[in-house]
């Protein structure tokens, strides 16, 4: 069975990106820089953990160390919760 953390949505910051519950804290057993790590929440996933400067380009979706302290989700240069309507509560799942 894969490693997994559980978590759900915080919050929405200023940009729509969907900071989670999940602390960076929890992360250290979470392989970076590695395909086989999945982050899935309201019927969508993304793969991988970046830093919180990962420079990836525009309309990517990225999960990433926030400077929030937490797991954040985004899709650079756009609203993810307008998006794709993810809301407060909804589930995260981490697993590898």
């Amino acid at each position: 069975m894969p490693n997994k953390i559980d978590g759900k949505v915080e919050k929405i910051g200023e940009s729509g990106q969907l900071v989670t519950d999940i602390s960076i804290e929890k992360l250290t057993q979470v392989p970076r820089g590695d395909d086989s790590v999945k982050i899935k929440f309201g019927g969508h996933e993304t793969l991988g953990i970046f830093p919180a400067s990962h420079g990836q380009p525009d309309s990517t979706m990225v999960a990433s160390e926030g400077e929030s302290g937490f797991v954040e989700i985004e899709i650079v240069g756009i609203s993810l919760s307008d998006m794709l309507g993810i809301k407060i509560e909804t589930p995260v799942a981490i697993s590898w």
